[in-house]
């Protein structure tokens, strides 16, 4: 079995280095470019594929672009996590409104919560169960998906990634295999 990860393309909030995670904006010019050299890629590819995207517009119109002619199957499971008050910040703006929360969070990211953000044992536990259900109808599929469901997916099943060096850069893909319950990585980064 095949599993195609895919980040969605370019939106300004990534431009402009904001944190967003439910914030449901769409893809901006330089994405829409992304996913149209990405769908070139997969022209030659897998046409048994299963796409599944966050139930966000920059997913579904990243999935639309490089999957055309497929039905796309949006899974709220797959949303980003959402960052509460930190929606729309940049790490400056969060550091001058919070000081002392954004300390707290960036000596334990996986520990401390924004107010009215969503736990990353929640968010994990949310993707992890739903990849786990994608798994076990044992067929070729992709996820067309945020940075943070990505790293999380590929920390569970590859230990020996660190959840922040894991870049999966926007419009590109990474490919596993799995076969007989062992996981193999295969390639980094595939696309523009």
């Amino acid at each position: 079995m095949k599993i195609y990860l895919m980040r969605h393309g370019e939106t300004e909030f990534n431009r402009c280095h904001l944190f967003y995670g439910k914030t449901d904006i769409s893809l901006n010019d330089q994405g829409i470019e992304q996913a149209k050299l990405l769908a070139k890629k997969f022209e030659r590819m897998n046409n048994n594929l299963i796409v599944y995207t966050s139930t966000l517009r920059r997913t579904i119109e990243t999935a639309r672009i490089v999957f055309p002619d497929k039905k796309i199957l949006s899974l709220r499971n797959l949303d980003e996590k959402d960052f509460g008050i930190w929606e729309g910040m940049s790490a400056d703006q969060i550091n001058s409104a919070f000081p002392l929360e954004w300390e707290q969070w960036l000596t334990s990211p996986f520990e401390y919560t924004p107010k009215n953000a969503e736990k990353f044992s929640d968010f994990q536990r949310r993707v992890l169960t739903i990849f786990e259900i994608l798994l076990n109808q044992k067929k070729d599929f992709a996820i067309v998906g945020h940075l943070g469901v990505l790293r999380t997916i590929l920390m569970e099943y590859f230990p020996e990634f660190d959840f922040w060096e894991i870049n999966v850069d926007q419009g590109n893909y990474s490919l596993i295999e799995v076969e007989n319950g062992t996981f193999t990585f295969i390639k980094w980064n595939i696309g523009v």
